[in-house]
């Protein structure tokens, strides 16, 4: 898969889990958060994996981590909820990473 699909199809699964995850006030900004989140860390992640500069667990918890902070600083989400998102969006389009 090369990275426009891989971006594309992350975007359409994160997008839809942050967005719920976030709650009814805040689901658009979350939304839009989260597409400009995936803009800064997916091409990144997806240049040190294809390098093999660090291991994909390493890359995936950076990620997260990246995001988290994006949810709660940006979007103001409270931590849980920010974390919640996060661990959903990035924990699904790991797995399903398996899969594509």
């Amino acid at each position: 898969m090369n990275w426009p699909a891989a971006f594309l199809l992350t975007a359409a699964i994160e997008l839809p889990i942050v967005a719920a995850a976030a709650g009814r006030p805040l689901r658009a900004r979350a939304a839009a958060d989260s597409l400009a989140a995936n803009l800064l860390t997916h091409p990144l992640a997806w240049y040190l994996y294809a390098a093999d500069l660090l291991p994909w667990t390493v890359i995936e918890i950076g990620v997260t981590g990246v995001e988290l902070l994006v949810y709660r600083l940006v979007t103001r989400l409270p931590w849980a909820r920010a974390a919640l998102a996060t661990v959903l969006a990035n924990g699904i389009t790991a797995a399903l990473s398996f899969v594509v």
